[in-house]
């Protein structure tokens, strides 16, 4: 038995009682967001019509809950634009009731942000602001999740379940996916900030003309800037990260990526080391996805011919690293 047959059942009524009880707020209902890995986050509407965020977690997810909180604390003590954590009414940032850990935060109200050059160049200064931050820094941040050199290695991994079972026709692909994999450069040497690492259109919205909030705050931690300016590099074509491409040759959106950079530039700037690595960090992702869906593909003995979504990605990374260096370039003169 692990911890969580150990837990309570998790329900509306349970939930609506300790908001009630711990943030005298009336609940009108409860919406459980999607959430890929599992994560228990509803939208909490009240009965006075507003709305907030709360995050429910177990024993063995507290230690990120209070990661999360200290690093919303921090925006909130820098100004940073992010959700603001509500305390309870004993003026706590959690509550822990029957096993469970919960945070509550404000609901950000705002619109998707359009694919224009103007909206992008928001969305690089807020990404900026972020990198700037290491300075001002009140605590130590954990690690980043997803960073190149673990993601990488759990790739290895999954290649080397099916290394064994990969049918004669694929062995040609197989081998190329793992000569790719040890052949991309880790970043290890790279310097390290204050980082979101989901950063995506798709991960901001629009709160108020001019400003730009950032979502999901999950992953965040120390990491390399550029894996954060590689994966909104990559993004601006008007697809999620998960959309599949088309097959014709994809070619980035060059006003929306120098929109980016000349955002982001207000206020940070990559070192020569950092701009060198640009190709590799918009690689990576794309990568991982590739290998991994290639040895679920082989586990399961389905098709596990090139997808497109991350093999297109994955050969327009020169091109996009090449603009981008350009155009840092040009402003750094």
């Amino acid at each position: 038995m692990n911890e969580k047959d150990l837990q309570p059942t998790l329900e509306s009524p349970f939930l609506v009682e300790c908001i009630h009880r711990y943030y005298h707020a009336q609940t009108v209902e409860l919406h459980r967001l999607p959430s890929d890995s599992g994560k228990y986050i509803f939208r909490v509407d009240l009965v006075d019509g507003t709305r907030q965020i709360l995050r429910v977690v177990t024993d063995s997810d507290k230690s990120a809950l209070f990661e999360l909180t200290r690093l919303l604390q921090f925006f909130e003590q820098q100004d940073y634009p992010a959700e603001r954590i509500i305390l309870t009414t004993e003026q706590a940032t959690t509550v822990t009731v029957e096993g469970w850990h919960l945070l509550l935060t404000t609901f950000l109200v705002g619109n998707p942000l359009e694919y224009t050059p103007s909206m992008f160049r928001l969305l690089g200064g807020v990404v900026g602001q972020l990198h700037a931050l290491k300075p001002v820094l009140t605590y130590d941040p954990p690690r980043a999740g997803m960073l190149p050199s673990n993601e990488l290695a759990f790739a290895q991994r999954q290649l080397d379940a099916v290394a064994t079972r990969v049918p004669h026709l694929y062995i040609p692909q197989f081998d190329l996916l793992e000569t790719t994999l040890s052949s991309l450069d880790r970043g290890t040497h790279l310097p390290t900030t204050l980082i979101h690492n989901d950063c995506h259109p798709f991960n901001a919205v629009m709160t108020a003309p001019g400003h730009v909030t950032l979502l999901d705050w999950e992953g965040s931690g120390l990491g390399p800037a550029v894996l954060d300016v590689a994966f909104l590099l990559s993004n601006c074509d008007g697809k999620a990260p998960w959309f599949p491409l088309s097959p014709e040759p994809f070619h980035p959106a060059t006003e929306l990526l120098q929109a980016v950079i000349e955002g982001y530039r207000q206020y940070h700037q990559l070192t020569t080391a950092e701009l060198a690595y640009l190709a590799d960090a918009i690689r990576f992702r794309s990568l991982v996805f590739g290998v991994c869906n290639f040895a679920a593909a082989i586990a399961q003995q389905q098709n596990a011919g090139f997808s497109q979504w991350w093999w297109t990605r994955y050969r327009a990374a020169d091109e996009i690293a090449d603009q981008a260096r350009t155009r840092f370039e040009q402003l750094s003169q």
